[in-house]
């Protein structure tokens, strides 16, 4: 199965907008330390884990909330004028991009999808979910966004992410780079664990609400079915979820998942319809017991390992 990111982005009114009340809000004033705003919680933890105490790491995007649904305020711009670094997974969360553009911020903007040794470990390691191309320029690699929920993918980003902490802070270059490599061998490790604990349902239909498991499935070798709800954010239509009825009893699947940030309903009419129990997965984190993004992929497993056959 072949999957494509969706992209959210903002209106320019609503951004003129936005920046039309940037006076009347108190901005983040310079401090000793860099300061880093990132988009989505995962991507927050592990900047925050090369960061330790050299820099001052904030998200923007709250627990409980998905970037597919969500809507900046003026305080959002404003944090981003005193920003040093700004950090986004990219595609789904452009809207931070265009943020940056609008409030005048001069810090630099780095987007994990963009780095290459992510593009080249998605295109070495999922051929058959990455659309290849070429282009008078190369390569064009065409692929969803959900990259974090594969540590190893993650794990081709930390030395590039830690390399954009000391190009804003050289005196603590060598710490970042440090910590990174002992991140990158956190990770290693956190995914040979997985193998081990997912072994158990090597196969097992899944069905999660929306497109954001296709590379952890593929990783662990879970057999996605379908997604409940092809546009996060959207209700599915009638004649979708007819189609994903069909795929889901067709399968033997005994069980779909909705998810913390979104519209649990469609996820009830389809259990209810098709006669399968309900349980619910957390693609982002940053609630009790998930805060860190190592906990949050054991978080996950968990509750695939209590609910899959």
């Amino acid at each position: 199965m072949r999957i494509h990111s969706r992209i959210v982005t903002r209106s320019a009114l609503h951004i003129l907008a936005l920046t039309g009340l940037l006076l009347a809000l108190p901005v983040w004033h310079a401090a000793a330390r860099p300061q880093v705003v990132v988009s989505i919680h995962p991507v927050f933890d592990l900047v925050r884990q090369i960061a330790g105490e050299d820099a001052d790491v904030r998200r923007i995007l709250a627990p409980g909330v998905s970037p597919h649904v969500f809507d900046p305020t003026p305080r959002d711009v404003a944090r981003l004028l005193g920003a040093d670094l700004v950090v986004l997974n990219g595609a789904l969360d452009l809207w931070l991009r265009n943020l940056v553009e609008a409030s005048g911020s001069k810090a630099p903007v780095v987007e994990v999808i963009g780095f290459a040794a992510v593009r080249e470990r998605l295109a070495a390691d999922f051929p058959d979910l990455v659309d290849l191309a070429a282009s008078a320029g190369g390569v064009t690699i065409g692929f969803n966004p959900h990259v974090w929920l594969d540590p190893l993918l993650m794990a081709s980003a930390v030395p590039d992410l830690a390399e954009a902490l000391a190009a804003v802070d050289p005196a603590n270059a060598e710490r970042y780079r440090e910590r990174g490599v002992r991140l990158v061998a956190e990770l290693e490790a956190l995914h040979a664990e997985l193998v081990e604990a997912l072994a158990p349902i090597a196969g097992a239909p899944f069905v999660p609400f929306h497109d954001a498991w296709p590379y952890f499935a593929a990783r662990y070798r879970l057999d996605l079915i379908v997604e409940i709800e092809p546009f996060p954010g959207r209700e599915p239509s009638l004649a979708y979820l007819r189609m994903a009825l069909a795929l889901i009893r067709g399968s033997g699947a005994s069980i779909v998942f909705s998810e913390t940030q979104l519209e649990r309903r469609p996820a009830e009419v389809v259990a209810a319809e098709a006669g399968v129990r309900l349980a619910e997965l957390d693609p982002l984190g940053g609630l009790p017991g998930r805060e860190s993004y190592q906990d949050l992929l054991r978080y996950n497993s968990r509750i695939l390992l209590e609910n899959l056959p």
